[in-house]
């Protein structure tokens, strides 16, 4: 089973896509934060990481993509915000983000770049 972590400080929108993931056979870790993603710990279980860019604490969604880049260069991470702003989207790609998701988006959009990101072997998705 493929485990995705989930990072958002909106906790109606983290609890929505950790239930859709579940549904589509993901093992999923949801954090309210990026500090609390760091917390947990590295994992090399991880296949997937789907961060917001904007969250409170500090410590942002393109700074968990730097960390990411540099410690796990082979965790793919996609990126979502509320903003469509032309420059988080390149800070994020620049950084190594696989895709940049303007909110609201659809399920089926969101599956697809979860699927789309990761390596067909992790990919329960490809095997369906």
């Amino acid at each position: 089973m493929s485990t995705i972590c989930v990072i958002d400080d909106d906790v109606p929108a983290l609890i929505a896509i950790e239930m859709l993931l579940q549904s589509q056979g993901f093992d999923v870790r949801t954090f309210p934060s990026a500090r609390d993603f760091f917390k947990a710990g590295p994992s090399d279980d991880i296949d997937c990481i789907l961060t917001d860019i904007e969250m409170p604490g500090g410590v942002t969604g393109l700074d968990l993509l730097a960390v990411v880049a540099k410690d796990s260069p082979d965790c793919p991470v996609v990126v979502m915000t509320g903003r469509g702003d032309g420059a988080y989207r390149s800070a994020a790609r620049a950084l190594g983000a696989c895709d940049y998701l303007e909110k609201p988006f659809s399920a089926k959009t969101l599956v697809n770049a979860i699927s789309k990101a990761m390596p067909p072997a992790s990919n329960i998705m490809a095997a369906e």
